[in-house]
């Protein structure tokens, strides 16, 4: 079947005077229910990555799944995030992709476009597994414009995520609909992770 993954963009800037246009992103985290209720486990993740990179489909970056290539889009960039990484989630399928088209540029930095969406057939496997998840999870966000803040998400009986928010901190507090990124609140979102929150 043909399903549709989605995640979060991080922009990464460094010291150069030319800015790289580069956005990084998990892609598919291992064993964390997707929109649609499904996951991977490690395996899965890897082997997806590999065979994406193997079929050097590189360059077919569009916006919105319009099928129109945006200009000199390309992922240069593609690894599994290892244990300890201070950006992602261990095990993810994480992917940088430049960006030339200043115009799809200026969209993300303005949160516009705020995620990767990959198409990808896949063949569902039925389990059942058992996780014992608290009502509400509490953890710590990574920072962003100097600062952190307390986000409390939850899921419902079924398993899907339900969504949350995070404490206020100065003067402002951030809605959370998405599964690994805050909603932008005075100006920017910060990225988080509930399975660090639950030891994961």
């Amino acid at each position: 079947m043909k399903k549709t993954l989605y995640a979060s963009l991080k922009v990464t800037k460094d010291d150069a005077p030319k800015l790289r246009q580069i956005v990084f992103a998990e892609v598919y985290c291992p064993n964390v229910p997707d929109s649609e209720n499904d996951f991977m486990d490690e395996d899965g993740v890897m082997d997806m990555a590999h065979n994406f990179m193997r079929q050097l489909r590189l360059k077919n970056c569009d916006v919105q799944h319009d099928n129109v290539c945006v200009d000199g889009a390309c992922i240069v960039e593609s690894f599994i995030a290892r244990k300890g990484d201070p950006d992602f989630i261990p095990g993810s399928w994480v992917i940088g992709m430049h960006v030339p088209d200043i115009r799809v540029w200026r969209k993300i930095e303005q949160h516009e476009i705020n995620g990767f969406s990959l198409e990808a057939l896949v063949r569902h496997i039925p389990c059942e597994i058992e996780i014992e998840v608290p009502d509400v999870i509490e953890g710590k966000t990574m920072k962003a414009e100097d600062h952190e803040h307390t986000f409390y998400v939850s899921y419902d009986e079924q398993g899907k995520f339900v969504g949350g928010h995070t404490d206020n901190v100065n003067g402002h507090m951030h809605v959370i609909r998405a599964g690994s990124i805050t909603e932008k609140a005075a100006g920017h979102c910060h990225r988080y992770s509930f399975l660090d929150a639950l030891g994961a």
